[in-house]
């Protein structure tokens, strides 16, 4: 529990810290003079880019912490690494825009983590590699759709900059969530193929006998 609460307090204080720089642009009302002017739509994909990226990042590192996987840990260490630096040129953009974003896991996210916390070994493998599918479906569907639907031209090259680094991880998870399904089935036997052949008695060697032993003919 001391864990948890200290993870959630350094995320929380990373987050205030990167998101400070562009909240000091805003006017009282929440809204800056360029922010007020971006597309809704722009606004509204890094605001969730932003809260999403952050997760995957917060999620990679518990499962670098807690796995003893070595293709969980893989994948996780391409999310911690590949987010980061998404997250970066995020932050970067949001504020060269102007507009406001909060680099921290949303509330659904931060029950996810929760519930993840809980787990151990191939339970937990399973699940985090079920979350980063999950996850990385709604991103690509989210980056698809800011890649030809924004209305910055540098909005919509970051993502589509970023989007193949977000199928390359579903697909990583895909294999991963595979593995740990295959890995998690009882392993049953092969299928018996020899069939056993009946016993026979051997032949006898004995002449049949024709009469009584000893017998004598009659005559």
């Amino acid at each position: 529990m001391h864990k948890r609460t200290l993870f959630f307090t350094a995320l929380a204080a990373t987050a205030v810290a990167v998101a400070c720089p562009v909240a000091a642009q805003t006017s009282p009302s929440g809204q800056t003079a360029a922010g007020a002017s971006a597309s809704s739509v722009d606004q509204t994909f890094l605001t969730h880019a932003a809260a999403d990226g952050t997760a995957e990042v917060a999620l990679g590192q518990l499962a670098l912490q807690k796995s003893s996987s070595a293709q969980t840990k893989q994948l996780a260490q391409h999310i911690v690494d590949d987010h980061t630096k998404a997250n970066e040129q995020l932050v970067a953009l949001a504020r060269q825009k102007q507009i406001t974003v909060a680099p921290e896991p949303d509330a659904k996210a931060k029950q996810k983590m929760d519930k993840l916390q809980k787990l151990d070994g191939d339970a937990f493998d399973h699940a985090y590699a079920q979350a980063m599918v999950k996850d990385h479906q709604a991103a690509v569907q989210l980056f698809t759709k800011a890649s030809t639907g924004a209305k910055d031209p540098d909005v919509k090259q970051f993502a589509t900059q970023t989007l193949p680094v977000l199928k390359n991880h579903l697909q990583m998870a895909r294999d991963l969530r595979q593995e740990s399904r295959s890995s998690g089935q009882p392993q049953s036997s092969p299928p018996n193929t020899m069939q056993e052949t009946p016993r026979t008695s051997p032949p006898s060697n004995t002449p049949p006998t024709t009469g009584a032993p000893g017998g004598r003919s009659g005559g």
